[in-house]
């Protein structure tokens, strides 16, 4: 923490938080509570288990023209459990010390993994996901000041510029978390519901979807274990950001499929904390709200299914002191804020998806979304007879999402001067999990994802 301390003192910064550019193009985010097993009837080779390796590439400012591949296993070791693997590497691109000036070429490269619904020996009802990532990035966009007012200038070579500072560094991170599902429910007598899908498309879940809570769907208790280090290396000092702590929550599961649900509703209460121990910068907590609901339309003569989805998620953090800062004398960090990638954000592939991850951030956020998600009947691999990759179906949705932060939680606050993007997006279903390509578009300009799930 001293070095951190001593770097950006030198800017004597009245707020901040750091955040790091994490890998947006392929990565493994949480999707809606559940843990279930699927059964494919329209399988032509009858087998459960499906894989799929998809190659990529794509070029951006932060990380040049970069290129991988991703690897989804659903339904090996374990009926109900998903593996994902990805690594990455891209073009050497020129990055500058401030102590030297010296110039030198470097390139983007890591490597992620996901293992999601491993149930351990001797226990009918603990699941196990982990996720985890290391990986150096040659420009990372760091928005220290993440305000709802900051504004973006990508153009400045100042090293004080805090909307965002640009560095090279590391961004690493490790989540381990243990899911308990509850006897209540779909749940009481089994732990893990059967979902049969016809090409992607539950066909016996007629009566499941909407019920009454905890009587009705899925409920689960999780913790969670997660440790985050983030680096600028462009600093003398190289300041490192650490943080580590635990998550609990309770979520709840009412839809007909997880995954792409078409009815129903799911709903997330989550507290994190950071109690400052270890290697870690400062304790920290936040607390954050969620809720999703999904309404089924009628099909037209060309589509599968047609469903209009709504998210609401909200986002506190009680530590926050604006009024005090980590640094003896007036620093850069607040005192117990939350890094810039936890606690009340927005910006990224799955809130606000038109801005830089973690583009805004403070003590409090709100944001809500709505789309419009449709399945044709077209689809060119189909049956997965003679192509390599089994895509059950492809999905085109449109939205539109409004969100703010702000100082404090107030919602006359929160209500006001919110911003704002609309775009598009093409999904499609490999080896059951949800991969989808995303275009959105908002004040500051546009953004390009590529991710797997539903972002709810």
């Amino acid at each position: 923490m001293d070095i951190m301390e001593n770097t950006f003192a030198l800017y004597n910064l009245k707020k901040i938080s750091l955040t790091f550019f994490v890998f947006s193009t392929i990565a493994t985010s949480q999707s809606n509570a559940s843990e279930y097993i699927t059964e494919k009837t329209h399988n032509h080779n009858q087998k459960q288990s499906s894989w799929v390796v998809l190659p990529y590439i794509f070029s951006s400012d932060s990380m040049g023209l970069t290129t991988g591949a991703v690897g989804i296993f659903d339904g090996y070791i374990q009926p109900q459990m998903t593996m994902v693997a990805t690594v990455f590497v891209g073009e050497e691109l020129d990055v500058t010390s401030e102590v030297d000036g010296d110039n030198k070429e470097e390139r983007t490269a890591g490597a992620m993994f996901a293992l999601s619904g491993y149930k351990p020996p001797l226990t009918d009802r603990v699941f196990i996901t982990m996720l985890g990532a290391y990986a150096y990035y040659p420009n990372q966009r760091l928005y220290l000041d993440g305000s709802n007012d900051s504004i973006r200038d990508l153009e400045s070579n100042d090293p004080k510029n805090t909307s965002p500072l640009q560095t090279q560094g590391y961004s690493n991170w490790f989540e381990a978390d243990f899911r308990y599902v509850l006897p209540l429910g779909e749940s009481t007598d089994n732990a893990l519901p059967i979902i049969q899908l016809d090409r992607g498309i539950a066909v016996n879940r007629d009566n499941v979807g909407g019920g009454t809570p905890f009587s009705t769907g899925q409920t689960i208790l999780g913790t969670e274990l997660f440790y985050s280090k983030w680096t600028a290396d462009k600093f003398a000092e190289e300041p490192v950001i650490n943080t580590n702590g635990i998550r609990f929550y309770l979520e709840h599961d009412n839809t007909d499929y997880p995954a792409n649900p078409a009815r129903g509703y799911h709903f997330n209460a989550q507290f994190s904390v950071d109690l400052g121990i270890g290697n870690s910068t400062q304790s920290w907590n936040a607390i954050e709200l969620d809720y999703a609901h999904y309404i089924e339309l009628n099909d037209f003569s060309w589509t599968r299914q047609n469903v209009i989805a709504f998210n609401v998620w909200s986002a506190y953090s009680p530590s926050w002191d604006q009024s005090e800062s980590l640094q003896e004398g007036g620093g850069v960090l607040d005192k117990h804020q939350t890094p810039m990638w936890e606690g009340a954000r927005l910006g990224g592939w799955n809130k606000m998806r038109a801005y830089d991850s973690n583009r805004f951030n403070d003590k409090a956020a709100l944001y809500g979304t709505v789309e419009y998600r449709v399945i044709p009947d077209f689809n060119p691999l189909r049956d997965n007879k003679w192509s390599p990759f089994p895509i059950d179906w492809f999905q085109t949705v449109f939205y539109i999402e409004v969100g703010r932060v702000a100082e404090q939680y107030e919602l006359d606050s929160l209500l006001s001067d919110m911003k704002y993007d609309v775009g598009f997006s093409l999904r499609a279903l490999a080896a059951n999990v949800p991969v989808r390509f995303e275009m959105a578009f908002g004040e500051e300009g546009s953004a390009m994802w590529v991710m797997l799930n539903q972002p709810f």
